[in-house]
């Protein structure tokens, strides 16, 4: 059957047909435009947030470059030791100079320490595509230079460690190379945690070092000495306060490692310590044996062991007690008291205090000492006054401490201690022998070879050595170690100082036996505690003079400002 559609019909048709038509494409039109809307609005979101993500990408990058920065060196108290800079470098490109000899000339004003002649040799070397003109050039100086404008010239940007105390504690921080690596001192001990951006804070107290190092530098001169060494540590602690070495270096500019400024005296060094062994050689005798300060030894002649003698340099030539042994600094008597100590006893207390082995230190820069396989009664005897056995300056403070510390800490340190950890139950001595060993020490100040280190107004103790130094030829008289081993205040001993010279001398043609211990080491060692005292809360005392100070006030608040 058809179906037959009137005109009405089909044109209705054709009108509702074409308004669908119509909305249909109005639609799309809309959705279109919806769409590009849309797109619109995604791209700039994408955009956001591209932007914010690369914001912080860029801000996470500038912390982590500042992190990677190598971390400071502080002293004690906070104060830079070491820290990071930038500095410029001038290069020079020789085959766009023209004029090399007035450039030079203009360079040589504002860098002084560059050598004209040198620098217009290489600048105008024409062979070379690049030449080094200058290091170590400031900002400021080479913002002047750049904003001339000279042709050919051109400033890199150098990071660079940079130690503001220059030589003062070199020998402690020590320096990195040019790749900023750790090679010496605390910087090379610490490489690890300092590169990793970790700040490292010293026991260092930089204002003493600058005290002890004046003083020292001052006796260095006086004496004409090939070197020297002054250690100051806190007895309780085993913090190291000042340790200086003499010559010393300034780590900003080049180093040279053969240069004998570069050596470490107070870790590197051996030498037999000569009488300051006197000190360990008594308190092993107290703790170790029945023998007591009033005990007597005779001294009346030298002491022969298979074809050795040993003798006195003053000898008293007579029947000395223990005491007197040691005021009197004897020899014969010191190796009497260690032939009755016994030699395993002699050695075990000397392994005790740390002399056979490597100190316990932050430090890289540490020599083993050198003593006798095999000891015999001689090697005994002579080992009781510091010969035949070669240790470190830092060897004898760490043996202090081990002595005459209450608290006994496991190690000394260079590093500040926040947990000090201590061994009360590996006593070296009693507190009864420590007691007689402190009072030994400072009646030798007041009365025996030290009379030189005593300051009025303080208690220190100490005992002086003066020690000849040997070669293949045996020991010679004209070349002498000498140094003073001190405790302050010797009422309640706080700190340990150790003050050594090698081969002082009172003449610049020869050496003189009057270098002694006595006359140079230990007034320096008086020097230095008076220079200090008030940097480490160490007040006077007088005693039987305070009476008298009372009656004059102002003198009294003088003297303890």
């Amino acid at each position: 059957m058809k179906i037959y559609f009137s005109d009405e019909q089909i044109s209705n048709n054709q009108n509702l047909n074409g308004g669908k038509t119509n909305l249909i494409k109005k639609l799309l039109t809309l959705s279109f435009i919806i769409s590009i809307f849309g797109f619109v609005v995604v791209l700039r979101l994408y955009e956001l947030n591209i932007t914010n993500y690369n914001s912080q990408k860029e801000h996470k990058l500038s912390k982590t470059v500042s992190s990677s920065d190598r971390g400071f060196i502080f002293d004690r108290n906070h104060r830079i030791l070491a820290s990071n800079i930038f500095s410029y470098k001038l290069l020079a490109f020789p085959r766009n100079i023209n004029n090399p000899e007035q450039i030079a000339k203009i360079l040589k004003s504002y860098l002084p320490n560059i050598n004209k002649n040198t620098v217009k040799t290489r600048i105008s070397d024409k062979s070379k595509v690049e030449v080094v003109v200058a290091k170590n050039i400031t900002a400021p100086t080479a913002k002047k230079i750049n904003d001339i404008g000279i042709p050919g010239l051109k400033f890199k940007e150098v990071k660079k460690r940079f130690y503001p105390h220059k030589n003062l504690s070199s020998h402690v921080i020590g320096h990195t190379n040019n790749k900023s690596v750790g090679v010496y001192g605390i910087e090379k001990y610490y490489n690890n945690e300092l590169s990793k951006g970790e700040n490292i804070i010293l026991s260092i107290d930089i204002a003493v070092q600058y005290a002890v190092r004046e003083e020292l530098k001052k006796s260095l001169h006086s004496f004409n000495a090939k070197s020297a060494t002054a250690i100051i540590a806190d007895i309780e602690t085993g913090e190291i306060l000042s340790l200086v070495s003499l010559p010393d270096f300034n780590p900003n500019i080049s180093i040279n490692p053969l240069r004998s400024s570069y050596r470490n005296t107070a870790t590197l060094n051996l030498y037999e310590m000569g009488s300051t062994f006197k000190v360990f050689t008594v308190a092993a005798a107290l703790q170790n044996s029945n023998i007591a300060l009033t005990s007597n030894f005779d001294a009346s002649k030298p002491l022969k062991i298979s074809n050795f003698y040993i003798k006195d340099y003053h000898a008293e030539n007579r029947i000395l007690s223990m005491k007197e042994i040691f005021l009197k600094s004897s020899n014969i008597g010191s190796s009497l008291i260690a032939l009755e100590i016994g030699e395993n006893k002699l050695k075990n207390f000397y392994n005790k205090v740390g002399f056979l082995n490597y100190v316990n230190l932050d430090l890289s820069e540490i020599s083993k000492p050198k003593y006798p396989i095999n000891w015999g009664e001689i090697e005994t005897a002579t080992l009781s006054f510091g010969h035949g056995i070669s240790i470190t300056p830092m060897h004898m403070i760490q043996a202090a401490i081990k002595v005459f510390s209450q608290e006994n800490p496991t190690k000394i340190s260079i590093k500040k201690q926040i947990n000090i950890k201590i061994n009360k139950t590996d006593e070296i001595i009693s507190e009864t022998n420590r007691d007689i060993i402190t009072n030994l020490m400072e009646a030798n100040v007041l009365n025996g070879t030290a009379k030189k280190a005593k300051i009025n107004g303080y208690h220190i103790g100490g005992k002086t050595a003066t020690a000849e130094k040997s070669d293949i030829n045996g020991y010679d008289k004209n070349r002498l170690v000498s140094s003073f081993l001190g405790i302050f205040p010797a009422n309640k001993p706080k700190f340990v100082t150790l003050v050594l010279f090698d081969e002082p001398s009172f003449s610049k043609n020869k050496f003189t036996l009057t270098a002694t211990g006595g006359n140079t080491a230990a007034p320096t060692t008086a020097n230095i505690i008076r220079r200090i005292a008030p940097l480490i809360g160490l007040s006077k005392s007088f005693d039987k003079d305070l009476e008298l100070l009372v009656k004059n006030k102002d003198r009294l608040n003088f003297v303890y400002y």
